[in-house]
């Protein structure tokens, strides 16, 4: 019975001894930096979507939602120095249900996401964190062919 509260102090301890070194930097040890930017699509920023940073040459990914046009990744779950590919989708606000809908009727046609395949599953846009920063990306998507 008294071991289960020495079990909670010590607990207690180890995580105070961690959150105290998270301001030296040594709870980072891949050095991960924040990353940051926006995102527009026809000039307009994208209003809501998801952006994912996958490395070129293996390790850590990551990505953020992004919400009016902005995405955010905090430094301890951000990337270490290196290139990735990235990759963006958009979410589309489901389509309203027209008057009179009934559980069971057919659904409406779900909008198509406007982010084009060159963005994503097709995606060669790339970017560098390094080691000095700012790591700030910004991304221009444009639908229409040129």
């Amino acid at each position: 019975m008294g071991m289960g509260i020495h079990r909670g102090w010590w607990i207690v301890l180890l995580s105070t001894a961690l959150w105290a070194q998270a301001g030296c930097g040594s709870s980072n040890p891949l050095g991960r930096k924040a990353i940051s930017g926006t995102v527009t699509l026809d000039g307009v920023p994208l209003a809501s979507g998801s952006i994912e940073f996958t490395p070129l040459g293996g390790g850590v990914s990551s990505g953020a939602v992004i919400e009016s046009g902005k995405y955010e990744i905090p430094a301890e779950s951000g990337l270490p120095p290196g290139k990735y590919r990235v990759s963006i989708v958009d979410n589309p606000p489901a389509a309203p249900l027209p008057p009179g809908h009934m559980p069971g009727d057919d659904l409406p046609p779900q909008p198509k996401p406007r982010v084009p395949p060159s963005w994503n599953q097709n995606s060669t846009h790339e970017i560098e964190v390094t080691q000095q920063g700012p790591n700030r990306f910004d991304f221009s998507i444009s639908t229409k062919s040129r």
